[in-house]
């Protein structure tokens, strides 16, 4: 028969086991260590590729609608971003709730709105296996969204 303070040991460690799972990112199966977020900005509305790129903005990732970003990057010269983020201390990381968001004003696009911002959603490529552990590249998916 088990003593009180062994009964009490088992189900704190039995617990603490079952919560560090439940806040993880599982996909396919695979404990997801780290995001990698990449993607291009262009100046336009529609997703033309021919569009000149939006270099030196800021690019916010976002979830849940927090005002607290997880992570940020600025766009080089090409338009291009990447943003690495390992998931240890995040708890609740969901691919389904979480976003780009970059802020308007965009001093070198005439095409979006004066005010705002435009958040775009985010679509898995792939899970590589890296030094980091499981990593799950994520691109830019789907049309830019303006909200006033």
């Amino acid at each position: 028969m088990m003593n009180t303070k062994s009964a009490l040991l088992f189900s704190m460690v039995f617990m603490a086991s079952l919560s560090s799972l439940s806040h993880a990112l599982v996909l396919n199966g695979l404990l997801i260590n780290a995001v990698q977020v990449t993607g291009v900005l262009r100046c336009s509305l529609n997703g033309n590729q021919y569009a000149p790129p939006l270099i030196g903005i800021t690019v916010h990732l976002v979830c849940d609608g927090s005002s607290t970003d997880l992570a940020q990057v600025v766009t080089d010269q090409y338009g291009s971003f990447n943003i690495m983020l390992r998931l240890l201390n995040i708890a609740n990381f969901d691919l389904q709730r979480c976003y780009i968001r970059v802020n308007l004003p965009v001093a070198s696009c005439s095409v979006f709105p004066s005010a705002g911002y435009c958040t775009g959603s985010l679509g898995l490529l792939r899970v590589i296996q890296s030094t980091l552990g499981n990593v799950a590249c994520l691109a830019l998916s789907g049309p830019i969204r303006i909200n006033l």
